[in-house]
């Protein structure tokens, strides 16, 4: 059983896109809208950053078959939450064990769906993916931050790419690798601006990692903060 419940499409010997299939489309890397992202900066985005802990050595230690089965099961339960969960976000990216989901703006309701996303998302693998492997576990982080959004063309194929790059990416992708199991990182701009419910963590094991990470901005190695569901 998969976390939600998904409907079956019906063969067709011509596929027709409805609007909610194109804006889910929209959402994704590879697409065949043109013209559409040129160029902007989104001030104020949500970046939610996911990884399996302690995938690396679940992968050392389990045959092909385990390994594909988990990764394939983790990615599509993972997209089926976030298409029904996460909905208005703007872009998401699976990343092997991983994943990327933005939000171009940090609305209340969209901070609600990163974190149910989260939670959802958690608790379901807790439960079901991860009862046979309880050393895996989820880990991610959320950053408030600016970004930048692009468009480039793959001319031969005739399809656009669109991505991100910025701050708040590199942000998110470094905070996450600090978070343990079950654990859901924000940084402070996100804590202090929009208030979400969470604890500062200041032990010397935690802000020496925060002392090695690369490319970080002073307010951002001031402590880490856990979010408190």
């Amino acid at each position: 059983m998969g976390i939600l419940d998904i409907i079956p499409n019906k063969s067709s010997s011509a596929i027709e896109l409805d609007v909610s299939a194109q804006e889910a489309l929209k959402k994704m890397p590879v697409d065949v809208f043109d013209g559409l992202y040129l160029g902007e900066t989104k001030a104020e985005a949500l970046i939610l950053c996911i990884d399996i802990r302690n995938f690396s050595n679940f992968l050392c230690n389990s045959d092909e078959s385990a390994v594909f089965t988990l990764i394939k099961e983790f990615s599509s339960n993972f997209l089926s939450c976030v298409n029904q969960l996460g909905y208005n976000c703007s872009y998401y990216k699976l990343l092997g064990d991983g994943a990327i989901v933005i939000w171009d703006e940090a609305t209340g309701d969209h901070l609600q769906e990163a974190l149910t996303v989260f939670d959802t998302f958690r608790d379901f693998l807790n439960e079901d993916l991860f009862v046979s492997s309880p050393g895996l576990g989820l880990a991610g982080a959320l950053v408030l931050e600016k970004i930048f959004k692009y468009e480039i063309s793959a001319e031969a194929a005739g399809l656009k790419y669109r991505d991100y790059v910025g701050y708040g990416i590199n942000l998110a992708c470094r905070l996450q690798t600090l978070a343990e199991k079950d654990q859901l990182i924000i940084n402070q701009k996100l804590a202090v601006e929009k208030k979400v419910p969470c604890k500062p963590n200041r032990t010397r094991k935690l802000l020496h990692k925060l002392e090695i990470q690369k490319g970080l901005q002073p307010e951002d190695r001031s402590a880490v903060y856990l979010y408190s569901s």
